[in-house]
């Protein structure tokens, strides 16, 4: 999974870098509460994150873990300044169906993220259109 956070600039922009970071924290660890113990979650740059699932039998898998991400996610974040809410939008790719590498798979996640991203929020699969 690719995911990006929705107007993150507006909250580094409007609040400075220090709450964004801490704000980039908060979501770190959201993140890693929702991960089951073989899935890998990397920050990838910026406010775009990777997050490797493993054991995923069907895409039903992918979209539970993706809308429990997105739930955890909206719950606004105490960064010192009002409460800041921050969504996401999620591209997803599945081995083997939308490539077979790392690079192959990523690509695909980030156009789908994409295309999530268009209908403000939610996710959507490499070979599908936008869930919200």
């Amino acid at each position: 999974m690719f995911l990006d956070l929705d107007k993150f600039k507006i909250i580094n922009d409007t609040y400075g870098h220090a709450v964004g970071d801490a704000v980039l924290l908060t979501i770190a660890k959201r993140l890693k509460e929702t991960a089951r113990n073989d899935d890998t979650i990397s920050r990838h740059g910026g406010d775009e994150f990777l997050y490797l699932l493993t054991e995923v039998n069907d895409d039903e898998d992918a979209a539970i873990v993706a809308e429990k991400i997105m739930k955890a996610l909206q719950v606004p974040c105490d960064a010192g300044v009002a409460p800041l809410t921050v969504n996401t939008s999620i591209g997803i790719a599945i081995y083997p169906r939308d490539g077979t590498t790392a690079e192959a798979l990523i690509k695909s996640a980030d156009a789908a993220m994409y295309r999530a991203k268009q209908g403000k929020s939610g996710y959507a699969f490499a070979s599908d259109h936008p869930k919200q």
